[in-house]
């Protein structure tokens, strides 16, 4: 087994003795983030015999694979052979999710802290906060956690120095240049800015997270009322007007 296979400007490397890692260029951009999905695509397309399954990231593609079925080398032979296909077009074909967002209050504690450290008021926090989708780079820390970006450079901050022990599901937080929301209770360390009702992870539904890598979220803001007021009728009625396919 080869320790690193080098193709053009992918890498291939074992990453245990089941799993192929390629990776990308090195930096976060939805020009290589996109890549990596349509080689994904490609990939699936081609049904090679023993990948078991594709985990996207932000510049890499996990190859899951049976070794009993196809070797490493073998399987990176196959992989390569199939880079030509890589085209953006095949990146870029995601769903747009809109999702209602109370901002500030109780449900966003650090709105006033990320007011304070990037000099914008907090209604300006929030106007550019919702002016725009963003992509789904990937899924993953925990069950449905959507990376998205990327927000605005004016509201770029590093993660906050004492991560919180709990947060609360359902909340919309940022962190560097991302947004995220935490499909259940965890600790972590970004700023709080909003929780959503809307449930997008159900973990005995098929696929159990509603949003995937490729997809855009756009946040739309409620108030807190209608936020505690949120049920299944409710939730009928804004996928009706908000993510119904157009």
């Amino acid at each position: 087994m080869n320790a690193l296979s080098q193709s053009a400007s992918l890498s291939y490397l074992p990453l245990g003795d089941q799993t192929v890692m390629i990776r990308f260029e090195n930096r976060l951009s939805a020009e290589v983030n996109s890549r990596v999905r349509s080689f994904a695509h490609v990939i699936t397309e081609r049904k090679i015999a023993g990948v078991e399954r594709l985990i996207p990231a932000f510049n890499s593609l996990a190859v899951c694979y049976n070794p009993v079925v196809i070797s490493y080398q073998e399987l990176v032979d196959e992989l390569k052979a199939l880079e030509g296909g890589i085209s953006k077009e095949l990146g870029t074909n995601g769903k747009t999710v809109c999702i209602p967002v109370t901002f500030g209050g109780t449900y966003g504690p650090d709105l006033p802290e990320v007011s304070e450290k990037t000099g914008l008021p907090p209604e300006e926090v929030v106007r550019i906060l919702q002016s725009k989708p963003y992509l789904v780079y990937m899924v993953g820390f925990i069950a449905g956690f959507p990376y998205c970006g990327d927000i605005d450079e004016r509201l770029v901050l590093p993660r906050r120095a004492t991560p919180r022990l709990k947060i609360p599901k359902g909340t919309i937080a940022i962190a560097n240049q991302q947004l995220g929301l935490y499909t259940i209770e965890s600790p972590g360390g970004w700023h709080l800015v909003g929780w959503t009702p809307m449930e997008t992870f159900h973990p005995y539904a098929e696929p159990p997270s509603l949003l995937v890598s490729g997809d855009y979220v756009q946040c739309i803001p409620i108030s807190a009322e209608e936020a505690d007021a949120w049920d299944e009728q409710r939730q009928r009625k804004w996928d009706q007007e908000w993510n119904s396919p157009r």
